[in-house]
């Protein structure tokens, strides 16, 4: 190899080593030679790329667009009644920002998140490849996006026992 490519490499891959927690649900880094932990090797990934090109890898471009137009008339909705509100006599009531409890939103939100995910492993996890790793990789999988993710960023502290 080059040298060049020895740098490129020592700056935009890492190992990590994860360790599953014992109820199985997720997964933290631990220090290499941690009995039980498995070793990835990630790629750095552009936070601008993430930004960027998130929602039409999550949605593609067609779900996206109808993603982006039924978020949009929600907020419209919830404008105009807040404006509606706001004319009436007495005290207005007060504005509630939340969006109603429903299933369209829950589904877009729940796929956007998984699509998500993959997107940034199928461009950052290396080793093993997301290819390969993909159906097997359970509590590990949000614990690498989130490595990626928080690549030389201080991550929030958590308690592990």
């Amino acid at each position: 190899m080059s040298d060049t490519l020895n740098a490129l490499m020592a700056q935009n891959t890492r190992t990590v080593y994860l360790l599953a927690d014992a109820d199985g649900v997720s997964a933290h880094p631990v220090k290499a030679g941690t009995t039980g932990a498995l070793r990835f090797v990630l790629a750095r990934v552009a936070a601008d790329r993430i930004r960027a090109n998130l929602l039409f890898a999550a949605l593609g471009k067609d779900a996206y667009v109808q993603y982006a137009a039924w978020y949009n008339q929600q907020a419209r909705a919830a404008l105009e009644q807040a404006e509606i509100n706001s004319v009436k006599a007495g005290d207005p009531e007060l504005f509630d920002d939340t969006l109603p409890d429903d299933a369209e939103w829950r589904a877009y939100s729940v796929a956007l998140e998984d699509a998500s995910e993959q997107a940034v492993l199928e461009v950052g996890l290396l080793e093993p490849l997301y290819v390969d790793a993909a159906k097997f990789l359970g509590p590990y999988q949000t614990a690498l996006v989130r490595e990626i993710v928080q690549w030389d960023r201080e991550a929030p502290a958590e308690k592990h026992p």
